[in-house]
């Protein structure tokens, strides 16, 4: 079950220091009137740097929900064969089973955003991620996608 953030990404942003709260209330006026996404204005509008947004961003993700235990987690072989070992390890991704026309996956904090990339540019069907602890990611994915000493290589940024 999905839930919505608490926290939105404006008052993350003023959080970090990239944004007042007078910004964010002009960034919400223009993105009524626009529909503009709210980070592309806070980069356009006041030079908030996309790192910055994709931190808030990534920030609110982790919001949707608490890390998700893998070992409770259902696995569809089918659902594994979406990715090869190669992408599996290269963005943290681990498919885990469809629900909805949605695959849902789990990947780590520190690959979300790299697996948001690879899911929208990759794969057709929607890509729902949860988040687990990085070292349970990874040994989910040596169980089903063996690739020895992939877990010691550092995440590629």
């Amino acid at each position: 079950m999905k839930s919505t953030p608490t926290v939105k990404i404006g008052e993350l942003l003023v959080r970090q220091g990239d944004l007042t709260p007078e910004q964010v209330r002009e960034i919400l006026d223009q993105q009524s009137r626009t529909g503009r996404p709210f980070g592309d204005l806070a980069e356009r509008m006041f030079g908030v740097s996309p790192k910055a947004v994709e931190q808030a961003w990534i920030e609110q993700y982790v919001q949707f929900g608490n890390e998700v235990d893998l070992e409770v987690q259902p696995v569809d072989i089918h659902v594994l064969q979406l990715v090869n070992r190669r992408q599996a390890w290269q963005f943290r991704v681990l498919p885990l089973y469809t629900e909805q026309n949605e695959i849902i996956a789990a990947t780590c904090r520190e690959a979300l955003s790299r697996a948001l990339n690879f899911a929208w540019k990759n794969l057709e069907m929607p890509m729902h991620f949860m988040i687990a602890r990085r070292n349970q990611l990874e040994m989910f994915l040596m169980r089903h996608y063996p690739f020895p000493g992939a877990n010691e290589l550092p995440l590629a940024g």
